[in-house]
């Protein structure tokens, strides 16, 4: 029988927290890539990944002294499955839009905290490439190994409720993004991934698909970047069909997929 790395509710959270605290240590890790002259536009990709990569070698030592192994299956799914799934996250990206414009973006602690957000990106944006390479392929690898890899994957071997697990290992996505808007994405986008990895077994899956919301994302960001208020206008008659559509191939497809799930 094999002996499978599983994690509890405590344990997550102190892996969480073990990331929180290396990430504080960023501008340690900047101002050390800057003295040994890395080029500028690199720097944000390494100081992104080496919180990441400090946690994936802690874990794996651990697991290695205790004989366990973290179960990262990279298996491809068929392709009517990726017709399905990738037509679902289309669905979810414009349900969590419209949630995440919900949360207020004025007043004095939210719409300061929003401004320094899009200061950051206009300011990340000069270096398209790294910024890029990084969100779109560097943040899908290492966040899915973590939060659904390790994590989730975790609980589940831990015997935790699907449910309980899909929606905490999503708490905690969302928490590391550190601002409300990206905590409404983080738990929407993550719930989702998350039940995905539960039918399908398949990090990859995961992967392509938070590849794929953050390149819808960052496409948004540059090219409809005036269009965000666009869920803050009056609500139409359209609009509750759009989301009545939304909801229903949503709902639809989970229902499928949990039918053909020990097939998948």
């Amino acid at each position: 029988m094999k002996n499978y790395f599983k994690i509890n509710y405590i344990k997550a959270i102190l892996l969480i927290i073990a990331f929180t605290a290396l990430n504080f240590f960023n501008a340690i890790f900047k101002k050390l890539l800057i003295s040994i002259n890395l080029p500028e536009n690199m720097i944000f990709s390494i100081s992104y990944t080496l919180p990441f990569i400090f946690l994936f070698v802690f874990i794996s030592h651990q697991a290695q002294k205790k004989n366990l192994i973290i179960d990262l299956s990279m298996k491809l799914s068929p392709w009517y499955i990726y017709l399905i799934i990738f037509s679902m996250m289309f669905c979810m990206i414009i349900i969590n839009e419209y949630l995440s414009s919900l949360v207020p973006r004025d007043g004095p602690i939210l719409g300061n905290m929003y401004k320094e957000i899009e200061e950051f990106l206009k300011e990340e944006i000069k270096n398209p490439i790294p910024f890029f390479s990084t969100t779109v392929l560097l943040a899908p690898i290492c966040e899915e190994v973590l939060f659904r890899g390790i994590i989730l994957n975790g609980m589940l071997k831990n015997k935790i409720h699907p449910i309980k697990a899909i929606l905490f290992s999503s708490f905690l996505f969302g928490l590391t993004h550190m601002n409300p808007w990206q905590f409404v994405g983080g738990i929407v986008i993550g719930s989702f991934i998350g039940f995905i990895y539960f039918v399908t077994s398949s990090i990859m899956n995961c992967i392509l698909l938070h590849i794929f919301n953050n390149a819808f994302a960052v496409f948004a960001m540059f090219f409809f970047i005036k269009n965000e208020d666009i869920f803050s206008q009056k609500m139409s008659l359209n609009f509750w069909l759009l989301l009545t559509i939304v909801f229903t191939i949503t709902i639809s497809g989970c229902i499928f997929l949990l039918k053909k799930r020990r097939k998948i």
